[in-house]
This record gives structure tokens, C-alpha cells and sequence, in this order.
């Protein structure tokens, strides 16, 4: 039977550079990650549906992964994080001192129509901060995607804000049920403004004017949008999540956190989200390379307390996207060499590999003749190799290694006895 040999629709094999790249920034984030105070946590891939299907949103459940497994039970690929991270947490951490600072790098699975930046397998990195009510816990979530973005070389990027906590407030104060909020929410979030008003006007025909002057507020200015929602017939929680917004943004523009700024017309189609959330937009990419908020009653809707808590994905795919769109290439873990033996004496080579590979180097064994020799140094050379160890006749003889640096084209016979780093050529 002759298989395709194209991966399924939506799914890539990764090579390098690609590879190489994905790996840098999945391992750059956790370290930052772990410097802020977070610990990894490593969900299952495969998640019942209905932990996702409560509290996900339309466009999540339509789009996720669902099968029934051998033990009949309906299972789906997850679609993202931070439902798993929930149910781990009334699983394992309840009883744990708050707050509970999480983080994660691993792949999520959404059967979306693939396209630029888009894949139905696609590689996530992200925090739960769990427990923590204040405005500094969401800031924090923008001080880490800051230093995140500083060490990987980004530096272009916008913060773009709203808040759920005002329409939702308005909302219930206007007798909606959870479930058409969230729906509103999602059409928000999809620009489909026209079927969003007609959900309003079927309980508050008079609140469209309002709900409509709140979609057009954008401003990277803290005054601007104080001036622009003064005037609006809000109600008092709902001028309170705005005057939380804005100190959001004074700090973020304070703390040099990207670009940032102020849209209300701008929603997340996850419908937990209760308060502040956010995206990360790169000019002229065409999607948001990252994006979260603050999610305070998704514990509950588990059976858990009331436990405030905000976090935010990012996404590694576009991410890589972008950085090669500049000409990024990730650095390189170790220097590379290739030890070319010209003897069979496998003790002995692997002695040698072992002492440079304990140097921090790469190493790549080729065992050849010196007919072959050329060949593999014109191999080596193209693969972008810094250093051919030699190790032949005469090296066996003497205890030692010819090291020949391939971009300076110098070359040194070093014993290795006393062979070191500082030693190369």
C-alpha cells in the first residue's frame, strides 16, 4: 500500500531551521516565564469535551477536535490551555497558598481553514495567574510578554486593551442570560456588529446608541477616552472597569510594555472572559500573535469558589512568523564540528567525541577514508560547520587532534590531554 506522503491538511512536519526555532522560543519563554515566578504545569492532549464545550465560547466548540474513545466516552484534542489549567487546579491545588503562578508550552489543536499564521495543529506558551485580584497581577502578565519579546529580539509590536467588565455589566443590568452575553461577545469579536445589536435590541432597544458609542473608543490616549465616555449614561460598575482599564494602559505606557492602547470594539471569542483582556498585534502581520485577560468566575463554573485569576497564550507559530519576516534566525545552542576519523577505532573515537562534546561543542562523527575526505569537508562546509576535527594516523600516535576552524581557516594540533575551549583555533 503506497501512503500520501503530505501530512493531514492543517498539520506540518517541522525540520530545521523551523524546528530549531520553535524549540528556541518555546525554551526562552519558560525560562523567562520561570524568572517571574512560574512553575510549568504539563496538561493531557486529549481533554473531555465538556470541559471545553461549558465555557469556551461558539467558535471553540465548533472548532475543536471531538471523537469518542474506545471507552465511549467524548473526547476532544485540546483547543487551548486554560480549561485544563482549571480542572488541574481543582484537582491538585486548591488547597495551595494563593496565588498560584502557572505556566505552559506545548500544542493546541483547533479545525480551523488553514491559512498565513492559521494551522490546525499550532504551538501555544502562556501563564495562569491564579488567586490575585489586583490591577498588578494583569500587569505583570504585560511585563512578562515584554521581556519575553526583548529576548527574542521583538520589538515592534502593539498592546491593544478593552475590557468584557462594561458590556457585561450593562447586560445583566439589562436582563440578559449568560449565554447571549457570550454570544454577543463572540460577534463582537467577529466584526459581525449588525447581529450583535439585534441580540441588544431583543432586551434594551434604547441601550444600541450606548453599546455603539463604546465599539467606537479607541485611542492610545488615557484622556481621550476619559472625554469620550463621560458624556455616555453608564452605570456605576461599569465607570468603575473603565477607570481599572485605564490605569491598565497609564501603566503599561509607563513601563515601556509595546505600544499600547484602547480599543472597546475590540472582544476575545473565549467567553470566560470577565474583565480586562488584551491582544498582541505586529503591524502588517495580519493576526495577533498573542492575546489573554482576566477570567475571575471560570473556576466556578467547575464547581470550584469564586477565585479571580487572568493569563494570556501566545502563539509561537506566528511568532516565528514574523521574526523571519525581519531575517531572525535562532541562535545557535553550541558550536558545531564534525570529527572526521580515519581509523575504525571505535573506543577511541568515542573518547575523543565524548572530551570535545564536554566542551560544549556539537559533535558530529563521520568515519571515512582519505579518498573520501573532500567530500566531507565540502559536506561539513555547507552545512555550516565551525570547526573538522581531525583524527588520524598520526593523531592516534601522538594523543591529539588537528582542529581546523572552517570560517577563520585556522588550524591547531592540540593534545588531548590538556585539550579545552580556550585552546580552538
Amino acid at each position: 500500500m503506497r501512503l500520501p506522503l503530505e501530512p493531514i491538511r492543517g498539520m506540518r512536519d517541522l525540520i530545521p531551521p523551523e524546528s530549531d526555532g520553535l524549540e528556541y522560543v518555546g525554551n526562552a519563554f519558560a525560562d523567562v516565564a520561570s524568572r517571574y515566578g512560574y512553575e510549568l504545569i504539563i496538561l493531557p492532549t486529549i481533554e473531555l469535551f465538556d470541559l471545553f464545550a461549558i465555557k469556551s465560547g461558539p467558535e471553540i466548540k465548533r472548532s475543536m477536535y471531538v471523537f469518542t474513545d474506545k471507552g465511549g466516552r467524548q473526547v476532544c484534542l485540546r483547543p487551548e490551555f486554560t480549561a485544563g489549567v482549571a480542572r488541574a487546579y481543582l484537582r491538585l491545588m486548591r488547597d495551595r497558598p494563593k496565588p498560584v503562578k502557572l505556566f505552559y508550552v506545548g500544542p493546541a489543536f483547533r479545525y480551523e481553514e488553514p491559512q498565513a499564521g492559521r494551522y490546525r495543529e499550532f504551538f501555544q506558551a502562556g501563564v495562569e495567574f491564579l488567586g490575585d485580584p489586583s490591577i498588578y497581577a494583569d500587569v505583570e502578565l504585560l511585563l512578562l510578554i515584554r521581556d519575553y519579546y526583548r529576548s527574542v529580539g521583538l520589538s515592534d509590536y502593539k498592546i491593544k486593551m478593552s475590557t468584557m467588565a462594561v458590556y457585561r455589566s450593562l447586560f445583566r443590568e439589562w436582563g440578559m442570560p449568560e449565554e447571549t452575553q457570550d454570544l454577543i461577545i463572540h460577534y463582537i469579536d467577529k466584526k459581525q456588529l449588525d447581529d450583535a445589536l439585534k441580540l441588544v435590541r431583543q432586551y434594551n432597544p434604547s441601550g444600541i446608541p450606548l453599546i455603539e458609542e463604546l465599539l467606537d473608543v479607541n485611542s492610545p490616549e488615557p484622556d481621550e477616552i476619559r472625554s469620550r465616555v463621560s458624556g455616555l449614561e453608564l452605570n456605576p460598575e461599569s465607570v468603575k472597569e473603565i477607570g481599572r482599564l485605564l490605569r491598565i494602559l497609564e501603566l503599561a505606557r509607563n513601563l515601556n510594555v509595546g505600544d499600547p492602547y484602547v480599543d472597546l470594539g475590540f472582544a476575545r471569542g473565549l467567553a470566560y472572559y470577565t474583565g480586562f483582556i488584551f491582544e498582541v498585534v505586529v503591524p502588517d502581520a495580519g493576526f495577533s500573535i498573542g492575546g489573554g485577560g482576566r477570567y475571575d468566575r471560570l473556576v466556578s463554573v467547575y464547581g470550584g469558589e469564586d477565585l479571580p485569576a487572568t493569563g494570556f497564550a501566545l502563539g509561537l507559530d506566528r511568532l516565528l512568523l514574523v521574526l523571519s519576516g525581519k531575517g531572525w534566525n535562532p541562535p545557535k545552542r553550541h558550536a558545531r564540528s564534525a570529527l572526521i576519523a580515519l581509523a575504525e577505532d571505535y573506543v577511541l573515537i568515542d573518547d575523543v567525541a565524548s572530551k570535545l562534546r564536554g566542551l560544549g561543542l556539537s559533535v558530529d562523527v563521520r568515519v571515512t577514508s582519505r579518498k573520501k575526505l573532500d567530500d566531507v569537508l565540502s559536506d561539513i562546509a555547507g552545512r555550516g560547520y565551525e570547526y573538522a576535527v581531525f583524527l588520524g594516523g598520526r593523531e592516534v600516535k601522538e594523543g591529539a587532534v588537528t582542529v581546523k576552524n572552517l570560517v577563520r581557516r585556522t588550524q591547531k594540533t592540540l593534545s588531548l590531554e590538556r585539550l579545552g575551549l580556550e585552546d580552538l583555533p
